[in-house]
């Protein structure tokens, strides 16, 4: 018996561990393979090699870069290094910036898959309670399932207890899709700017491409304006007090990521408490109505049978 036990304890602890795990997206997978590759291109330019056999070496296969999803960081890239190749902006500088930025927004999404694993995992083992009630019923010595199985009110109560589990799931599984949305390309935008000052071209060429990157990669247009306007507020700025613009906008876009990487941590600290919600409102009822409501009738049928 104990040994049983044992057994069935190991096996809850490895699924916590499994839940708890949760493996990077294909963005962030995407993110971090790139700011390696574009480090060590940037390493073998300023060395002394060529473009075309520094992104040879670094793995960077640009004709490949250039037929990627629209809105995907490669396409980003594909972007820059044919922007670098027809102004002559250093190519060194650009995929500096360029692992810079694909770097940290790796970071950004690393945080918010970890700090939501937390609430995820503790939304799916919740979700298992009520078939855990049934088991502990059937190994105390009761029969919950001969209720559930053996009668119409039974049937009536898997029917309303199946829905209320599958509206939490949903519930839930919105409000996580909710919380993990997040743009990558924050800060892109000022990014582009300060390369596009670095490599000679008048402000207004610079605020049109900056546009540009805005509008193919942020999440929806109300963030691309928003952004611009920072953008324009920091042109302005520049052009009042004389400041170096290049370093204002590569200080905009540390900001910008450095305020993504806030607002996902807000969005995942509110989940945790917004998913409390679905399982209060669907999960509890459902644990009553399949864990408890059988129990009750196993006893009450075992004492009217004994007495």
């Amino acid at each position: 018996m104990a040994e049983g036990l044992l057994h069935w304890v190991n096996l809850f602890r490895r699924k916590v561990h499994s839940l708890s795990a949760s493996s990077a997206s294909e963005e962030e997978t995407s993110l971090r393979l790139l700011s390696e590759q574009t480090r060590l291109a940037s390493a073998l330019l300023t060395a002394g090699l060529n473009p075309r056999s520094a992104a040879e070496h670094a793995d960077l296969v640009v004709d490949a870069l250039a037929t990627s999803r629209p809105g995907s960081p490669e396409a980003f890239l594909a972007e820059l290094w044919s922007f670098t190749m027809t102004t002559g902006a250093p190519p060194a500088a650009v995929l500096e910036v360029c692992s810079e930025a694909f770097t940290a927004a790796a970071e950004n999404a690393r945080q918010a898959r970890v700090h939501l694993s937390g609430p995820q995992a503790a939304t799916r083992l919740v979700m298992g309670l009520p078939l855990l009630a049934i088991a502990g019923g059937m190994l105390a010595g009761y029969n919950p399932l001969g209720f559930l199985l053996g009668s119409s009110l039974g049937w009536a109560v898997i029917v309303v207890a199946t829905g209320l589990m599958f509206l939490s799931h949903r519930w839930s599984a919105r409000m996580v899709n909710a919380a993990q949305q997040w743009n990558w390309a924050r800060g892109m935008a000022a990014e582009a700017l300060a390369i596009s000052l670095v490599a000679g071209q008048p402000v207004h060429q610079a605020r049109a491409w900056a546009g540009k990157i805005a509008k193919d990669y942020s999440r929806s247009p109300e963030d691309a304006s928003r952004e611009l306007a920072q953008c324009d507020r920091f042109v302005e700025i520049s052009a009042q007090t004389g400041v170096a613009l290049v370093g204002l906008m590569r200080g905009q876009a540390q900001m910008q990521r450095h305020a993504a990487r806030e607002e996902a941590q807000v969005r995942v600290e509110r989940l945790s408490v917004q998913l409390m919600i679905p399982l209060g409102v669907c999960v509890l009822p459902a644990f009553i109505a399949v864990g408890v409501l059988p129990l009750v009738a196993s006893v009450i049928s075992s004492t009217a049978l004994n007495s």
